[in-house]
């Protein structure tokens, strides 16, 4: 897996697991996910870049990066399928958000 996918995923990985990290500032993250460029090279970068205006959000993604990778899933035989298209991991950055997000107020 190359750097860039490992970087989004673990972007990824990090909204949906420490998604407290995120409490002050949902709508900067919203704006990154609706500006997220279409190649794994610039994708990955971005999120970099907006990780490092947000120090604890970076030391986190830190900490996830030291962690070792498996390039193999559980219960597979042989290697593990090729990384998602760029379109899918804006998809997929987008549904985590959404499941972290509290539920919208709405009057009865």
């Amino acid at each position: 897996m190359s750097l860039e996918d490992q970087t989004i995923q673990n972007f990824i990985t990090l909204v949906e697991t420490q998604w407290p990290l995120f409490a002050d500032c949902q709508a900067e993250l919203e704006q990154l996910q609706a500006n997220l460029p279409s190649d794994k090279e610039e994708m990955s970068d971005t999120i970099a870049d907006w990780c490092e205006s947000h120090p604890a959000i970076l030391d986190a993604l830190d900490a996830i990066s030291q962690q070792p990778q498996s390039d193999r899933v559980p219960g597979h035989q042989g290697n593990a399928p090729p990384p998602p298209d760029p379109k899918l991991y804006q998809e997929m950055l987008q549904n985590a958000m959404r499941r972290n997000q509290p539920p919208s107020k709405t009057k009865p």
